[in-house]
């Protein structure tokens, strides 16, 4: 299954790839291209990796989850949340 990312990066090498443009004009002229939100695509894998950098370092676990909270504007529960999250372990991966 394809996600939002992955078509995306399939537009972007398209385009950087591409020798005549308008082929894509062609193709993808007047259509809305969707551009994934770092969000959804990125920050909850480098709040995991910033937490695991944190705790391997000697900092306490809720002192970091405190000072992820605080950079990245969210609350307590929710990076404690996504760290959870990234240490299951998924069927998918």
């Amino acid at each position: 299954m394809l996600s939002n990312y992955d078509l995306f990066v399939d537009f972007y090498n398209r385009i950087k790839d591409s020798e005549d443009i308008s082929e894509i004009i062609k193709e993808y002229g007047g259509a809305s291209i969707y551009v994934p939100s770092y969000k959804t695509t990125f920050r909850n894998d480098d709040i995991a990796n910033e937490y695991e950098t944190l705790v391997n370092s000697g900092k306490p676990a809720s002192i970091a989850i405190r000072e992820i909270a605080a950079k990245h504007n969210l609350s307590y529960n929710s990076v404690q949340a996504i760290v959870k999250e990234s240490r299951e372990p998924s069927l998918f991966d």
